[in-house]
């Protein structure tokens, strides 16, 4: 018999952090790419929004969730009341074109799930991730 073990994604950072191996690290990538959808957030009105890209040590990273919950709790605690965001949820074939284009906008880094538990990668690490998932 085989056992089936399910790791949330907290789970897997956490084993990430603690072991910083190779598989660690594709173990996070094995919870991100298997998400029916991914979740972005969008600044401005509807008519004019602009992805959330966040300024770290003066790169352009953008911002990715696997979840709705932790993409509005990241978005009200970091930008300001006043400006208006939006929740975009995407399955993983749109979500992999929206981050072709922020990448082709000189977007070089990712960030899922911005907060204590977040996991950077570079641009092209996550296209060959989401990539791999269309067989």
């Amino acid at each position: 018999m085989v056992r089936i073990k399910k790791q949330t994604y907290d789970q897997a950072i956490e084993r990430l952090n603690q072991l910083g191996t190779c598989s660690a690290r594709n173990c996070v990538w094995d919870y991100i790419t298997n998400q029916p959808t991914l979740y972005f957030v969008q600044r401005g009105s509807q008519s004019c929004s602009v992805p959330w890209i966040l300024f770290e040590e003066d790169q352009p990273t953008a911002m990715i969730f696997t979840d709705y919950e932790r993409a509005l709790g990241a978005a009200t605690s970091c930008l300001e009341q006043s400006q208006q965001i939006r929740i975009i949820g995407l399955p993983t074939n749109a979500a992999f074109m929206y981050i072709n284009a922020l990448a082709g906008q000189g977007v070089y880094h990712a960030c899922f799930n911005h907060g204590p538990q977040r996991f950077d990668a570079y641009m092209d690490e996550v296209l060959l991730s989401i990539k791999l998932l269309h067989r």
